[in-house]
């Protein structure tokens, strides 16, 4: 497997605990609601009511497997009992999970799968209970007016009317304790913890950041930047617990959520690297190369398991999300090896159009990386696009550097050359030719020449820059003579054009049955060493 090198992106700005929205932490009733589904639309309803019509708080659902209460776990800071009896240590799951509130809410009543009244109870950090039944309270016109800007033609559900009714309820009965609260200032702590990531000391910067956090556990940004710091000492499986812990306060945190793209990727889990990219893309217009590369390897990849495991419809969804994100990637990316891959990744897709589309912009625009020639040769005769091969054999050339290439990737660029030379080999005969049957005047046979002896030039030189494996090495320099025979007839040709003499021509004519001759040997003896 090869690993993704990927910067670490710092946040750098500094965001107080006291700007963060409230946060509640949402416990299981103690006892079963009437029907599960109504109990699954409430629970729906509360984030879009509470967020997008009261712009009040987010919702942290508790979960026994949830990213804080693993780290609690790991760190011997929950309670023995507190999984199966939530209720006694809320205020423990609260600091866990970074939240200011805990509740649990039930449906008591209920129309098929919609709720008609609920119950509910704050556990933290008052005790209150609230009982509600929107068949005996219908809603009011009020309560339309405040749903309008979110359903303009629409009368607001059940289960948003009794979201609407929960949450002006617990305002009233958290807000006075929430007031109560002293302030901390971890502005200046904060700032300390950035400056140590900034500069790579990560022991001392999850020091700063843990004491923060004793003190400021709702705020997510203490643990994205606890999350870089793992990510510093490459512990992926920390960092990407503190990652989600981040995103579970705060859903839209667009750096915690690439943060999970990126060391998900270092553990191969596909998952949950197309889930944070995808996040991405929601909150922002466009994407960096490096995630849509990370989604585009990650949808390739689970669209390969959907295939083996017979799940069609599922694998053809995430192959088309692959492509997609592979050609905004191709639009936008300049690292050689990120395009590579890319083009790797439309041929895996059976999309050779864009494949060679991707393989043409490696050879012809980007900059050229010797350490990725093998792949891009063997790809691009995969592709039968021999064209590619020439010209990125014609930039190795201009280096001046030699380039060993593997066993087989020497066939194809030599195979190549040979093609080249056999086109300039007919070029000169049929030029003759046509000259000898007057189809073609002088002054057109010197042009023709001039052109095939510059190219034949060009072939020499890109020939004498490939470094032959051992065993092939006697029969690359027997081409490489071949090409400096030929290299000669034209150039004697071109002085016979100019001078017209049985001699000269007869000695070009010479010395190119000898350059051909002495290649065709070379085909034999590299056949016979295959």
């Amino acid at each position: 497997m090869r690993l993704i090198a990927i910067p670490l992106l710092l946040l750098t700005i500094v965001v107080p605990a006291t700007s963060q929205p409230l946060t509640v932490l949402l416990l299981p009733p103690p006892l079963p609601p009437v029907n599960s589904d109504a109990q699954d639309a409430i629970v729906a309803a509360l984030p879009v009511v509470w967020q997008k019509v009261m712009g009040k708080w987010a919702v942290v659902t508790f979960h026994k497997e949830s990213p804080s209460i693993r780290r609690a776990k790991l760190e011997g800071k929950l309670p023995p009992d507190a999984l199966m009896n939530p209720y006694e240590h809320a205020d423990k799951l609260c600091a866990i999970e970074g939240t200011k509130v805990a509740l649990w809410l039930r449906v008591t009543k209920s129309e098929d799968k919609t709720p008609q009244a609920i119950e509910a109870r704050v556990l933290f950090p008052v005790d209150a209970r609230f009982e509600v039944d929107i068949s005996q309270t219908p809603v009011t016109d009020e309560e339309r007016k405040v749903f309008r800007p979110i359903l303009p033609r629409t009368p607001p559900t059940p289960e948003m009317v009794l979201a609407f009714r929960l949450g002006q309820w617990l305002n009233e009965q958290v807000k006075p304790a929430l007031e109560s609260e002293p302030t901390q200032g971890t502005a200046p702590d904060l700032k300390v913890a950035q400056s140590l990531i900034a500069e790579g000391k990560w022991d001392e910067a999850i020091q700063a950041i843990s004491r923060i956090i004793a003190v400021s556990p709702q705020d997510p940004t203490l643990y994205f930047l606890l999350g870089q710091a793992y990510e510093g000492q490459r512990k992926w499986e920390d960092a990407l617990l503190e990652y989600r812990r981040a995103v579970q306060l705060q859903p839209d945190f667009l750096d915690a959520w690439k943060g999970i793209a990126r060391v998900a990727a270092q553990r191969n889990r596909w998952d949950l690297v197309l889930t944070a990219v995808r996040q991405v893309r929601k909150g922002q217009e466009s994407l960096e190369p490096t995630y849509l590369a990370l989604g585009a390897k990650a949808a390739t990849n689970l669209a390969s398991t959907a295939w083996k495991q017979g799940r069609d419809r599922e694998a053809e969804a995430l192959q088309k999300e692959a492509i997609e994100l592979d050609t905004l990637l191709l639009q936008t990316a300049t690292e050689p090896s990120m395009v590579l891959e890319a083009a790797e990744r439309f041929q895996t897709n059976r999309k050779w159009d864009l494949a060679a589309d991707a393989l043409a912009k490696l050879v012809t625009q980007l900059t050229l990386d010797l350490s990725l020639a093998d792949r891009i040769l063997r790809m691009a005769w995969v592709l039968r696009r021999s064209d590619l091969v020439y010209q990125f054999l014609l930039r190795i050339a201009s280096t001046k550097e030699n380039w060993m290439p593997s066993r087989d990737v020497f066939r194809v660029a030599v195979g190549v050359l040979d093609d080249e030379a056999v086109k300039l080999f007919e070029q000169v005969r049929n030029s003759l030719a046509s000259f000898d049957a007057t189809k073609l005047s002088r002054e057109d046979l010197m042009a023709r020449l001039q052109k095939v002896n510059a190219e034949a030039e060009q072939l020499l030189k890109t020939a004498h820059a490939l470094k032959a494996p051992e065993i092939f090495a006697k029969t690359h320099n027997r081409r490489l003579l071949s090409y400096e025979l030929f290299l000669q007839a034209t150039t004697l040709l071109m002085q016979w054009v100019e001078q017209p003499d049985d001699l000269t021509r007869r000695r070009s004519v010479v010395l190119y049955e000898f350059a051909r001759t002495e290649l065709e040997q070379v085909w034999k003896e590299e056949q016979r060493l295959r």
